[in-house]
């Protein structure tokens, strides 16, 4: 009885080492997508420059598409269901009058957007990333260029794990001869086997405008404020032209105080000219201001004094 237990009693490290399960690969993730500047503005002249950080983890490549308009939907859809078209353009400010700048569409240089030319494929970046395709290569030819592959600048850890930011720096400027209003930031991560994750951002770009010859002045108990709001001509004739139909609030700040009050508000007419009467109130500064919108800039004017 002793010997046969004795047979049982093979030592552990005898045994045939089990197979270990293997090690499931990490999925990787998009934690954010920051764009700078982040409300970028072109005026008549000049474009600006963009720089594009994505902070992935478990990313073994990283690719970034940046295109006007909003991207449609990635959700799949149920059987049956019809796909999601996506967001329209962004509709035509108040009072625009036929100049072509009802939305995006209408906007220069858009049949070269719609005419799917979306530019060569970049070769593959030496940082291990994907170098990314734009929607930008089908705009006009003279800006040239493609976005430079994106390459880790910065590793951080965190409780969830160790992020790399990825950044992206388009060779590409944006001008006046883009669509304003909103553009879509779409980056996608991948993994070493190959599983993916797709992440987007929005921001607008928007056309300078200014309040010109603004103007305040006694009008009997009260003041009148006056001026032309101006914004650059989206059909690039001239570099600015009056804008009409928007609303411009008239503020006023008393002596010694830092907060602006409005006192009242005016509608541009077709020649973008405005005028407002308020009440006085004592010693301060007036101004006017157009908050502006998602295709247009905001305009502020310097204090004045009656």
């Amino acid at each position: 009885m002793r010997r046969t237990l004795a047979a049982l009693a093979v030592p552990a490290a005898c045994l045939p080492a089990s197979p270990a399960p293997a090690a499931a690969a990490a999925e990787p993730a998009i934690r954010s997508i920051t764009v700078r500047p982040v409300d970028p503005v072109v005026g008549p002249t000049g474009s600006v420059r963009l720089v594009v950080d994505v902070s992935a983890r478990d990313a073994d490549r990283v690719s970034v598409v940046v295109e006007p308009g909003r991207a449609r939907s990635p959700r799949p859809t149920e059987p049956g269901e019809p796909s999601e078209p996506g967001e329209p353009g962004e509709p035509g400010e108040p009072g625009d009058d036929g100049d072509g700048d009802g939305g995006e569409a209408g906007d220069a240089g858009s049949d070269a957007a719609q005419s799917g030319d979306a530019g060569p494929v970049v070769p593959t970046s030496p940082y291990g990333a994907e170098a990314p395709r734009t929607a930008l290569d089908g705009f006009p030819p003279i800006l040239g260029g493609a976005l430079v592959p994106g390459r880790v600048v910065r590793r951080t850890a965190a409780w969830d794990g160790a992020w790399e930011t990825w950044r992206f720096l388009p060779q590409k400027a944006l001008s006046r001869w883009y669509p304003c209003g909103a553009w879509t930031v779409t980056a996608t991560a991948r993994g070493a086997d190959g599983a993916e994750t797709t992440a987007r951002t929005v921001f607008y770009l928007r056309r300078a405008t200014e309040l010109d010859g603004v103007k305040v002045a006694r009008d009997g108990d009260g003041v009148r404020v006056t001026g032309t709001l101006m914004r650059v001509d989206p059909l690039g004739r001239v570099d600015y032209r009056p804008y009409a139909g928007q609303r411009v609030a008239i503020r006023f700040r008393p002596a010694g105080s830092g907060d602006w009050r409005q006192m009242d508000t005016a509608v541009t007419r077709k020649d973008g000219w405005f005028s407002a009467r308020a009440h006085g109130r004592g010693d301060g500064q007036w101004r006017a201001e157009y908050a502006g919108s998602t295709r247009y800039a905001r305009a502020v004017s310097a204090g004045r004094r009656v």
